[in-house]
């Protein structure tokens, strides 16, 4: 049985995760409930869960005051829940920590529930809370680390500047360094397009996106770019317009 504990503000978002594991989880019993951040962190330190559904945002503070307050006393693993898909999203999706978004549905909950028994089952590391708080704590994001699941044990760690590119990779992406080492995510380059598009990297084909910062140059008259490597990739004629504009601007 893994012990949980569920740290809402709001008592719908409550009552729903209880119903909800009461129902399709009979492997997870509730140990308690709390409020807010600071009757939260009680909870936690006087049951001692394996498990943590931790709102985002909450009158006293915010999940990651409740991480700050529990880590690594008790180490648990968390289910972030929150109504605000994009608030903290960078920080908490490049950490590999789960997250499920309000309303909460079934299928959401089962998902992150069926990854957080299999971590706990397999006794995994809890390094993505620390690369979690530190980022959190990093307002500079050319600062963060990057936690890259692969197909080993336990995930890969690399600080996001050193990213030269991605790339799709068959089913997977490939994360391509500047120090010319690569490592291979069991995840698709689509997800990480979507994470990183908001960031200072930018797709310049189906298939691949570059970190700006490691762009030498385009070449003038073609369909190639140039990194700061001498690696050299393709890039469409649209992209390499919209490229060259956003370049200008920065």
């Amino acid at each position: 049985m893994i012990k949980a504990v569920i740290i809402d503000d709001e008592r719908n978002s409550r009552d729903i995760i209880s119903l909800m594991l009461e129902k399709y989880c009979p492997h997870i019993t509730i140990a308690d409930t709390a409020s807010d951040c600071a009757e939260g962190i009680a909870k936690i330190i006087e049951h001692r869960p394996g498990l943590v559904f931790l709102d985002l945002e909450m009158p006293d503070g915010t999940g990651f005051d409740v991480l700050m307050g529990t880590q690594p006393e008790v180490a648990f693993e968390a289910v972030f829940v929150t109504a605000f898909e994009k608030k903290f999203l960078h920080v908490i999706r490049c950490s590999e920590v789960e997250l499920i978004l309000k309303p909460i549905d079934k299928e959401s909950l089962l998902q992150a529930v069926d990854l957080i028994s299999a971590r706990i089952a397999a006794n995994s590391s809890k390094h993505r809370y620390e690369v979690l708080l530190e980022n959190f704590n990093n307002v500079k994001h050319a600062s963060w680390k990057l936690l890259i699941p692969t197909s080993e044990e336990e995930a890969h760690t690399i600080l996001l500047p050193a990213v030269e590119y991605l790339e799709a990779h068959m089913e997977n992406c490939m994360f391509c360094l500047s120090s010319g080492a690569s490592v291979q995510a069991e995840r698709p380059f689509r997800y990480y397009a979507d994470l990183f598009s908001s960031l200072r990297f930018y797709q310049i084909n189906n298939m691949q996106m570059v970190q700006l910062s490691n762009i030498s140059h385009i070449e003038p008259g073609g369909g190639k770019i140039v990194l700061k490597s001498g690696r050299m990739l393709d890039i469409t004629e649209r992209r390499k317009k919209d490229l060259l504009s956003r370049m200008q601007h920065e």
